[in-house]
C-alpha cells in the first residue's frame, strides 16, 4: 500500500494439540530429521508443530496431510502418543525472505520504516527488534546491528543467510 516493494513470501505454519495427559514432558523435544517439535502445555496438553509448509498461501486452515503426517512423525518420536486423540488444530501465517533473513530498516517512502519478514523466529527476536527500530526512528541513524538487514540488500546481492537460526528447517 506504501509503494514498497517487499521480497516477502507468505507461507502457512500450523499445529495442533491433543487431549491433556498426566505431565510427563518437561522440556521441548525437536527432531530435524522428521521436522516435528512437540512440548506439554501446563494443562497437559501435548503441542505439536511443524515447519512451514513448502507452498505459498494465505490460508490458515489446518490440512489432513499436515496431521496425518506430523502426527506420525511424533508417534515416532515419541510412541506414548499413539493412541492420544487430537482436540484441535490451527494455522498462521510466516513472512518468509529470498535468504530467510527480516528486513528492517528505512524505505525510500520517508517516515515509513519496515521490520518484517521473520519467518518462524520473528517473536524471539521482538524485544531486540523493537529495539532497535526505535533507535532508528529516534536519532535517524541505522543501528548497526540491523545494517545487514535493509530491504537494499536484495537489489545489492548482498544476501543474509540466517536459514539455520531456526530450530525446524524453513
Amino acid at each position: 500500500m506504501a509503494g514498497v516493494e517487499m521480497p516477502i513470501v507468505t507461507h502457512p505454519l500450523q499445529a495442533f494439540v491433543t487431549e491433556p495427559l498426566k505431565p510427563f514432558l518437561h522440556v521441548i523435544l525437536v527432531s530435524a530429521t522428521l521436522h516435528v517439535y512437540i512440548s506439554q502445555t501446563d494443562r497437559g496438553e501435548v503441542l505439536i508443530g511443524s515447519e512451514i509448509e513448502p507452498y505459498s498461501s494465505y490460508s490458515q486452515a489446518s490440512t489432513l496431510n499436515f496431521l496425518e503426517v506430523t502426527a506420525r512423525h511424533s508417534v515416532e518420536l515419541l510412541p506414548v502418543l499413539g493412541k492420544v486423540r487430537i482436540m484441535r488444530a490451527w494455522g498462521g501465517l510466516c513472512d518468509v525472505t529470498p535468504d530467510y533473513s527480516p528486513i528492517m530498516g528505512e524505505t525510500d517512502v520517508q517516515g515509513f520504516y519496515v521490520d518484517a519478514g521473520w519467518g518462524t523466529y520473528g517473536f524471539k527476536s521482538a524485544p531486540i527488534s523493537g529495539r532497535t527500530i526505535a533507535e532508528l526512528i529516534d536519532t535517524g541513524r541505522t543501528p548497526e546491528l540491523i545494517q545487514p538487514f535493509a530491504v537494499s540488500r536484495f537489489w545489492d546481492r548482498t544476501l543474509v543467510s540466517e536459514i539455520a537460526a531456526a530450530a525446524v528447517s524453513h
